[in-house]
């Protein structure tokens, strides 16, 4: 396949691996974290819920109530205490979540006075239909345990359980629903199921607005209280991933956040029970019925070891039932709700997110394109967050892991084709200067400064003597092997001088210091060069000569002055290299070795610029070829 045709098909594969691991439950799981992320990023209550009041059966309440009515459960007289009470005060709905599916067989004392369970079942029945507003709590069961021939335990006539529910768009079918026993569920204003949904981590973040038992369908309590008060919500139930039918609970907020506010004011069983009896003693209550006047009052068990406590997206700990129930009914009462996305929406965020980074990829590096990629993703975090908080719950799951593999995918690119290719003009320019210019080249390219400037600096010419001869006398492979094996010692002392190789003619080597990068000893490391230089060759014919091979000598010129530097060819074809007046002198210098029998002669603009000591002796002045002007030459001698 064509490099290009690899290239276009990585955002392509991104998208389609996200999509994939979307299927997984556990991405599912990772959405639901960022789930529980965004609701306690949205749900910041300013002030306790001023129309949801809760009433907690709590540890303190049980401790209290045991002398005057024996151990839990209480006698159902008891209950019918409170909502006397509540009724009294005005409270506009009473949902009772406490079970009472079975007639209480057993016989109490209370205040001296034994009581009969029927006459206890009694009081409770009474005292629900006197005040018409108590929704009582009925058990949804699980469709593992229960018999699916048997809808409703009983009380098919009850009219709470003909109330009307409004359509949810899919209801949780469920095999048999267990109301309150009968004359307590005839006497109930509503009667609401008591299922939520748990997750496989113990969270609570659903709710099943409606089950099914048969022809019969029963909201939950949280619903059946809101209908009650007046308010038939808007409800948008669907099925989710575990197949059943839930609305997600759009959380008010904590049972209580880090500074101590609570979201719904709560007050103990025991404080209204003995309000109560201070008000039928003609005392004044502990707890003004005032405060439950028009209110929704929600009654349940918070005390250890009685209640159920769930997880919820909140850091501050687990909530109990009647604190989800109320912030079910504060989300009905307000028409709030949290609506997942259509699936399209993935699609679509997917397609960006890869879009995106192909896009970047094509123009910039991986550092770039890497950060408009975290940059997509912030934007993808905030504008999620922005769009929970107005109800709306769109994917981040799948549209940044598609984000991280389209990124993944483009850097894998850049590497493997893009930057083997870099790496192949690395190594290729490494071969024509010092590692220390190289690396300086490397980390800043603009140093180079390509395309033709005016430099001050040095050029080496270095010329093989006695190369004609042993062209002649050996074979051809020979003449190669043994020019390639100088080359590369001399090439390397070059290097080792900060020097660059401008080109190799014939066997001549041209050398450049002070380009591409500036050096300002640059004579110095030239005649260094020069000196190193006809070391090697010492050692280098030592070990021909013990081989039989031709040994060879060679002659160096070195000048210094200003030279044209860059890019010089044409637009198809060209090379890095230098011109001017000061490089053809260097040439000539070079050659006049012969003529002076000497090995190194650099000229008097280099050797003004030397800093250290040489052994140098002046050779005169000499009128070189294409000068005008005598030029006064030094012999550097090898030492």
């Amino acid at each position: 396949m064509h490099i290009a045709h690899v290239n276009r098909a990585i955002p392509v594969a991104a998208a389609l691996l996200a999509g994939a691991l979307g299927l997984l439950d556990f991405t599912n799981r990772i959405e639901l974290q960022t789930y529980d992320l965004r609701v306690a990023a949205t749900a910041r209550p300013s002030a306790p819920a001023g129309d949801i009041v809760l009433i907690a059966i709590d540890n303190e309440s049980i401790r209290r109530m045991e002398p005057l009515v024996g151990r839990w459960p209480w006698p159902r007289l008891v209950h019918a205490t409170a909502i006397d009470y509540l009724a009294a005060a005005g409270a506009k709905v009473i949902g009772y979540d406490v079970m009472f599916a079975e007639r209480d067989l057993r016989k109490f004392m209370v205040a001296d006075t034994e009581w009969t369970g029927e006459e206890s079942d009694a009081a409770l029945v009474d005292s629900t239909k006197k005040a018409g507003n108590v929704v009582h709590i009925a058990e949804a069961s699980s469709a593992e345990l229960i018999d699916p021939t048997r809808a409703l335990k009983e009380n098919l006539d009850a009219p709470a359980l003909n109330v009307r529910v409004p359509s949810a768009g899919c209801t949780e079918p469920r095999p048999r629903v267990t109301p309150p026993f009968p004359a307590l569920a005839a006497a109930a204003r509503g009667i609401g199921h008591s299922l939520l949904i748990i997750d496989p981590n113990g969270a609570v973040r659903r709710v099943s607005p409606v089950v099914q038992a048969g022809e019969r369908t029963i909201p939950s309590l949280s619903l059946a209280a809101t209908m009650a008060a007046g308010t038939t919500p808007a409800l948008h139930a669907r099925i989710d991933e575990s197949g059943q039918c839930a609305v997600m609970i759009p959380w008010r907020g904590p049972a209580e956040n880090s500074n101590g506010q609570v979201t719904f004011t709560s007050y103990a069983f025991y404080d209204v029970f003995y309000s109560q009896q201070q008000i039928l003693e003609g005392q004044k209550p502990g707890i003004d019925p005032a405060l439950f006047k028009d209110r929704i009052v929600i009654v349940g068990v918070t005390a250890e070891g009685l209640n159920e406590a769930f997880t919820t997206p909140f850091p501050q700990g687990e909530i109990n039932g009647p604190e989800v129930h109320a912030n079910l009914v504060d989300a009905f009462l307000r028409n709030r709700s949290i609506e997942r996305a259509p699936g399209w929406v993935t699609i679509a965020l997917v397609i960006v997110a890869v879009a995106v980074v192909a896009v970047a990829g094509s123009f910039f590096n991986a550092w770039l394109t890497g950060a408009v990629a975290v940059v997509f993703a912030a934007l993808l975090a905030w504008q999620s967050v922005a769009l929970f908080a107005k109800g709306l719950w769109i994917p981040v799951t799948i549209p940044a892991l598609a984000l991280v593999f389209a990124y993944v995918g483009d850097l894998a690119w850049k590497y493997v084709v893009e930057g083997r290719e870099k790496r192949q003009v690395k190594k290729l320019f490494s071969r024509y200067v010092s590692k220390d210019v190289y690396d300086q080249l490397v980390a800043n390219p603009s140093l180079a400064a390509l395309g033709g400037a005016r430099r001050h600096m040095t050029v080496l010419f270095s010329d093989i003597r006695g190369f004609t001869t042993m062209s002649e006398k050996g074979t051809p492979e020979d003449v190669v092997r043994q020019l390639n094996q100088l080359f590369t010692r001399m090439v390397a002392v070059v290097f080792e001088h900060r020097g660059t190789v401008d080109k190799f003619v014939g066997d001549m080597i041209m050398a450049l210091y002070g380009a591409p990068l500036d050096d300002e000893d640059h004579a110095e490391h030239a005649v260094q060069t020069a000196l190193a230089m006809i070391r090697t060759l010492n050692q280098m014919n030592e070990e021909w000569g013990r081989d039989g091979k031709p040994q060879l000598d060679i002659g160096i010129g070195i000048n210094t002055g200003d030279m044209i530097a860059g890019n010089v060819g044409s637009e198809s074809i060209m090379s890095y290299t230098v011109i001017g007046d000061a490089v053809n002198l260097g040439a000539r210098l070079e050659s006049l070795n012969k003529d002076y029998g000497t090995r190194i002669i650099i000229s008097e603009a280099t050797r003004a610029r030397l800093k250290g000591r040489y052994d140098i002796r002046p050779l005169g002045d000499v009128i070189v070829k294409g000068k005008s002007l005598p030029v006064a030459i030094f012999e550097v001698k090898p030492t």
